[in-house]
């Protein structure tokens, strides 16, 4: 499970993740799927609505680019 997916567990659902970091449903959907990313403002405040149990270093992580150098 992705840092993102246990935050949306964490507040039950992407719509109710939206209402706690100040966001839209399809800005949660966007950062479950890859399509965006969450930016270090939400991430700092979801870190702090979850009492650290979810980092901001964890949600803001790019996944390591799959092209060999």
């Amino acid at each position: 499970m992705t840092p993102i997916e246990r935050l949306v567990e964490h507040f039950g659902g992407q719509t109710k993740t939206a209402l706690a970091l100040g966001v839209s449903q399809a800005a949660v959907s966007y950062w479950v799927s890859g399509i965006h990313f969450m930016g270090a403002e939400k991430a700092f405040k979801a870190e702090e609505l979850t009492g650290g149990s979810i980092t901001a270093r964890e949600l803001c992580a790019r996944p390591a680019s799959k092209t060999a150098a």
